[in-house]
């Protein structure tokens, strides 16, 4: 348990950071502190957004691949449930990670690519949806069908 929360707080103190330097960033935009040359590459490579999202998620597929991982489709009527023990912020993406048997690592870059370069708003709107809708698993002991 001890592990677990050491590494939800490593999570946080990398989102803190990552959140730090969009600060700074936009500030220095914005205050006219970024040359025009890195103005110009930012705009390009933010306009082509999209673009470098699929290239993202298709290195994620190679690196999957190259992991002999499989990931698979389970049989009808599988609960999902968010994970209790591979969580970072609600267990939402720790349960998607464990239903489709994929690395949770996968799941959470490719969750950050579309949400970075594709449809920000549109992914924590899914995210929390999912957090509020979908059960967290059952405690070890406890039968899937008492949970509510």
């Amino acid at each position: 348990m001890a592990e677990q929360q050491r590494s939800r707080q490593d999570a946080l103190v990398v989102i803190g950071a990552l959140v730090i330097a969009a600060g700074v960033w936009v500030f220095a935009e914005r205050t006219g502190l970024v040359p025009e040359v890195v103005r110009v590459w930012w705009k390009a490579l933010w306009a082509a957004r999209s673009a470098l999202a699929l290239v993202v998620i298709g290195a994620l597929l190679i690196v999957a691949a190259s992991r002999d991982a499989r990931p698979h489709v389970p049989p009808a009527g599988t609960p999902l449930y968010r994970s209790r023990s591979d969580r970072w912020v609600a267990g939402v993406l720790g349960g998607v990670s464990r239903y489709f048997s994929v690395d949770p690592t996968l799941v959470r870059l490719a969750f950050l690519a579309f949400a970075v370069f594709v449809n920000g708003g549109g992914a924590l709107v899914a995210y929390l949806v999912m957090a509020l809708v979908v059960p967290e698993e059952p405690e070890p002991g406890e039968s899937a069908g008492s949970h509510a």
